[in-house]
């Protein structure tokens, strides 16, 4: 079945590389971009129920799950409650005005979660990356990085495409500029693989690092969540085997640059049509177990705080 709407926009009913097809010019060079529009998933449909942030004494040093019964049972409910206490209070304090100025990364140092992080950013701050390279090395290039950006209704999707080596620093420059003002960056595996590549080939390019203010990394929750369930935790199997998304003649990641290469030295424009479709399942697939596991907006009262960003 393909889905092509009427103003060229590729549903996921057809993930190849059939979308709305762009060239830009930057500073580094020229590069190609791939429009798409992905619906939203079933939102809410894996959360959990969480404990709210403001509710998390075990955030605060010394509060184990002793102290913590112990505390309740002496009406100690949020963090500002806690802040009048004698031992506890300064740690309650310091973790609170962290909370308050949406500071991910000291939440994080604290002990909370980077999923459980998510309600202090609006989705309009949220951004799915997931990037293709010519090997695991990270001195070898990224050809493809495909990002989608939340929205109220859908999923806006771009793929910064290199049709050639020497369009390595564009596609990065271009993706850099357009992902501005984003908090929230959300990979598979990033933490490890995506995250520490792109960093390197900024550097490579004397590129400023791309920062966020909060990065998650789904591959982590999936193993909490599921890896009692299935073989591996591979984004494919928990597409697969929890949300019902079957991938069909997809290749594997490991064909990528093999496939870049014969596009490169044959110009065959299908083995570039086969890493496009890829790259898109993968987006797809994150974006749907995104908008499963979240669990909703907080409204937590606070204003933007300050603008700390973690890399």
């Amino acid at each position: 079945m393909l889905g092509t709407t009427d103003k060229g926009w590729v549903t996921p009913l057809n993930l190849g590389s059939s979308g709305v097809r762009e060239e830009f010019e930057n500073p580094l060079g020229r590069g190609v971009r791939i429009l798409r529009r992905f619906p939203l998933g079933s939102l809410g449909s894996l959360a959990q129920e969480e404990v709210p942030l403001d509710r998390r004494l075990d955030l605060v040093r010394g509060v184990g799950p002793h102290t913590l019964q112990k505390l309740k049972a002496a009406g100690y409910e949020t963090l500002v409650d806690l802040a009048r206490h004698p031992r506890f209070g300064p740690s309650a304090t310091r973790v609170w005005a962290a909370l308050a100025r949406r500071d991910a990364q000291a939440l994080i140092n604290f002990g909370a979660r980077d999923m459980e992080l998510l309600p202090l950013f609006p989705r309009r701050e949220w951004v799915v990356v997931d990037i293709e390279t010519t090997g695991l090395a990270q001195v070898l290039p990224v050809f493809l990085i495909g990002v989608a950006y939340a929205g109220a209704t859908h999923w806006e999707v771009c793929q910064y495409v290199a049709e050639g080596f020497e369009q390595e620093g564009a596609i990065l420059w271009q993706a850099a500029e357009d992902l501005g003002g984003r908090s929230v960056c959300v990979t598979y595996n990033g933490k490890a693989f995506d995250e520490p590549f792109v960093r390197a080939r900024f550097r490579f390019y004397g590129l400023s690092p791309l920062t966020f203010r909060l990065h998650v990394d789904l591959l982590h929750t999936c193993r909490r969540r599921f890896s009692d369930r299935f073989p591996n935790c591979r984004l494919a199997t928990i597409a697969q085997g929890v949300l019902g998304i079957d991938r069909g003649e997809d290749i594997t990641g490991d064909q990528a640059p093999d496939l870049y290469y014969r596009f490169l030295r044959d110009a065959d424009r299908q083995a570039l049509d086969l890493l496009l479709e890829h790259n898109a399942h993968d987006l797809f697939a994150l974006t749907q177990l995104l908008d499963a596991l979240w669990s909703g907006d907080f409204d937590w009262g606070f204003g933007e705080g300050e603008d700390e960003s973690v890399s």
